[in-house]
């Protein structure tokens, strides 16, 4: 027997099962996306590892490229 739903109770199901799919949907690029995150901390931490051994020099070279200059 089919059940016999008004037009507001199949909208709000139909809405939350769109909202269900966005949120899988959200939930798999955030996983997709902790590798990536996780490479661009590691290479910003090698950056500011190397930017220590800089001398002076390096370092007004590296603040001029990074102003643009």
């Amino acid at each position: 027997m089919r059940d016999c739903r008004s037009a507001n109770v199949r909208k709000i199901l139909v809405l939350r099962m769109r909202a269900a799919k966005l949120a899988a949907d959200y939930e798999r690029a955030q996983s997709d996306a902790a590798p990536a995150r996780h490479r661009a901390r590691q290479l910003l931490e090698e950056a500011r590892m190397l930017k220590g051994t800089l001398t002076t020099c390096e370092l007004a070279e590296l603040r001029r490229a990074w102003s643009g200059v």
